[in-house]
């Protein structure tokens, strides 16, 4: 869709609500709980397969589960730091290399 003439640009306005209104019908014909971004995203990805596995897909349960990202105990690690400068032992501290959290 490259056209810069008046009508191509209200092709592409049709297209993409036309492909709103869709996208919205189909999550709330599935009931899926998800944000339209991730049902359009569900819809491109397997747009090739039938309906019945393309639902499959969508209510699948992951396979596998994350605790998510860990974050570091900064102030164990500010501790141990602040121990090491008091008892003077910071050579270590001018690598570069070095890292706390290991």
């Amino acid at each position: 869709m490259y056209g810069k003439s008046e009508n191509a640009v209200y092709n592409q306005l049709y297209i993409a609500m036309i492909t709103f209104c869709l996208t919205l019908l189909m999550k709330v014909k599935l009931g899926y709980r998800g944000t339209l971004l991730e049902m359009l995203n569900w819809i491109r990805d397997d747009w090739t397969k039938p309906m019945a596995m393309f639902i499959s897909e969508v209510f699948k349960e992951p396979d596998r589960s994350s605790s998510g990202r860990r974050r570091p105990e900064h102030e164990r690690i500010f501790e141990e730091t602040l121990a090491q400068y008091e008892i003077g032992d910071v050579f270590h501290l001018d690598d570069l290399l070095y890292d706390p959290i290991i």
